[in-house]
């Protein structure tokens, strides 16, 4: 039930820009409830130079990164972020990182991926690990995701993250299931 990062290298200039900008752009698509605790603005995010994220620190300079890093979870809002993070590391610096994630007891990719290629319109975005292509067409996971950034009524969007967590349960239930058949 754990996330590992490898560092193989620094990303290059230009995917580091990249993956600041989409970043920047995902932060303040996402509804206040579901950025860091305590992060206000996405410039806290980037100190120094580098991303300090709730529980990953990716930097441009070599010697600013740790070789291996555990992504500890934390509460829901925190591992969603981080699981959307980790999806964009993947895709924008390539190369650069190696991600390992256990998940028999954790939430998958499916959910920060869906939402990222919908809110980005990044189509083309894929996952560090193995999804659920079921879910991957499901458009009922699509609408939650969809209204949880676009409710125009701040009250829904509370229902809207409860049915995430949900169907995050389900996913992971169904992985369980999966692995035990084959």
């Amino acid at each position: 039930m754990s996330t590992t990062v490898y560092f193989d290298a620094p990303p290059p200039q230009d995917a580091w820009i990249d993956f600041t900008l989409a970043v920047t752009e995902m932060f303040w698509l996402l509804p206040a409830s579901a950025r860091p605790a305590g992060i206000d603005a996405t410039g806290q995010l980037f100190a120094g130079g580098a991303f300090v994220g709730p529980s990953i620190r990716l930097s441009s300079w070599p010697a600013d990164n740790l070789p291996v890093q555990k992504v500890v979870s934390g509460d829901d809002e925190s591992d969603f972020f981080n699981r959307l993070v980790l999806i964009l590391i993947h895709n924008l610096c390539p190369g650069c990182v190696r991600i390992e994630r256990s998940l028999s007891n954790q939430s998958g990719w499916e959910q920060p991926l869906i939402w990222l290629r919908h809110h980005l319109q990044r189509p083309a975005l894929s996952a560090p690990g193995d999804v659920d292509a079921a879910a991957m067409r499901d458009s009922s996971i699509c609408l939650h995701l969809e209204r949880y950034r676009d409710s125009l009524c701040n009250a829904e969007i509370p229902y809207h993250w409860r049915v995430i967590k949900w169907m995050d349960e389900v996913l992971s239930q169904r992985r369980k299931l999966t692995q035990r058949v084959a």
